[in-house]
């Protein structure tokens, strides 16, 4: 199961390599691109778009990673205080049932 797994993320792997190649090939007519005053130098219309697409990847990486990474954390702290809190509550209800008892 592990090699079927391999081999299929190779081919999909490949064929993303093959369709970038295609789609630079078709893509060729160099475009300039401006921000505000800033001028960047004419690129190829794919050079500008896969850079968009690794960029954003890339980003979207380091975020979910952080941002999942927060998430679970605090999900998990907050599980542990209800627990504590629960085992407080009952550990005072023990308590004070051990009390009523020595009394009678």
């Amino acid at each position: 199961m592990r090699t079927l797994k391999r081999l299929l993320a190779g081919i999909f792997l490949v064929c993303v390599f093959v369709a970038a190649v295609v789609f630079a090939w078709y893509n060729d007519t160099p475009v300039r691109i401006g921000i505000g005053d800033w001028r960047l130098p004419p690129q190829a219309v794919s050079i500008w778009i896969m850079g968009a697409f690794i960029a954003g990847g890339l980003l979207g990486l380091l975020l979910g990673l952080r941002l999942f990474h927060g998430l679970r954390r605090n999900s998990r702290e907050r599980r542990l205080m209800r627990q504590l809190a629960a085992a407080r509550q009952e550990a005072e209800r023990l308590r004070a049932g051990d009390e009523e008892s020595e009394r009678t």
